[in-house]
């Protein structure tokens, strides 16, 4: 699923219960509302496109989707395709980022005079990713929190809520409670199908998002970007497919070589080797006088 039809599926005006729905079933929470700080249009779906080609200098700071609730907890919500470098720490960023970002800030509902700190809400970050987090054993969904490490007793904030968590959906784990939600958002993200005996707000994702269902304009960008991703695949499958016959015909260079030395060490004349190994006479007594130097 490309991401822009991500957003477009949990950020348009008329999907906030899907997101609603989305964020409660993969953190297990009761959110009455959920507001994202950028809703979703095609001039926006365009726009990112139009960066994208130039290669613009990412910004460390942008998540793909902030959400905010009633009472001003904030969620962010990544996909991430493949694992990278400091992918761990990048997650954990995005959720500190989320969770001190309305320090100080007066419009804040707990806010309480010369008291910075009031002004905080929790920070829940939700991470869709397509790699196994750990191992291919591990559950398919992962929630971390702060915890006591004896009692498992949580740490909670002045509101007596959880202040962080950090969630973790694999697309790649089939260690998953079978038809869940959870369950069913997976397979809807991973296939782009949704199962007869899914949530309706999990089919009425899936209709937001059907390509008859879009306008014109956005079934042009998704051609666009479907083929330029099938031009990029081609090319570096082209690569890769090169480098390993280059790779398989040096390896077998290496082991005529390394056959032909054998011979040499055992004192066969150069004429019967050359007629085995299909090498010149030249190339031989050059190898010989390496083998005596």
């Amino acid at each position: 699923m490309q991401l822009d039809m991500f957003k477009k599926m949990l950020t348009s005006e008329d999907s906030l219960h899907i997101l609603k729905a989305f964020v409660n079933d993969l953190l297990e929470t009761d959110f009455k509302e959920l507001q994202p700080k950028q809703t979703y249009h095609i001039d926006s779906y365009i726009s990112n496109y139009e960066k994208a080609q130039q290669k613009p200098k990412i910004q460390y700071t942008e998540v793909d989707i902030l959400a905010t609730t009633e009472d001003g907890t904030q969620t962010t919500i990544e996909c991430q395709i493949q694992p990278h470098d400091h992918f761990n720490s990048r997650a954990l960023f995005y959720l500190i980022e989320a969770f001190r970002s309305s320090l100080g800030k007066k419009k804040s509902k707990n806010i309480i005079k010369d008291n910075l700190f009031s002004s905080l809400h929790p920070a829940y970050g939700i991470n869709i990713i397509d790699f196994h987090l750990a191992d291919a054993q591990g559950d398919a969904l992962r929630r971390f929190r702060l915890l006591d490490e004896k009692t498992q007793q949580p740490f909670l904030g002045d509101q007596e809520e959880e202040l962080l968590i950090l969630c973790f959906l694999s697309l790649k784990s089939k260690n998953i409670r079978k038809n869940s939600a959870v369950y069913h958002w997976q397979t809807f993200l991973k296939t782009g199908e949704v199962a007869a005996g899914a949530p309706e707000y999990i089919k009425e994702a899936k209709q937001r998002i059907d390509f008859y269902n879009l306008g014109r304009e956005e079934q042009k960008m998704i051609m666009k970007i479907d083929k330029a991703e099938a031009i990029s695949n081609a090319v570096m499958s082209t690569k890769l497919n090169q480098g390993r016959r280059e790779g398989i015909k040096e390896g077998r260079e290496l082991e005529k070589i390394d056959f032909v030395r054998s011979m040499l060490e055992d004192g066969l004349p150069l004429e019967t080797i050359s007629k085995y190994s299909k090498l010149s006479i030249e190339k031989l007594e050059e190898l010989k006088r390496e083998q005596e130097q």
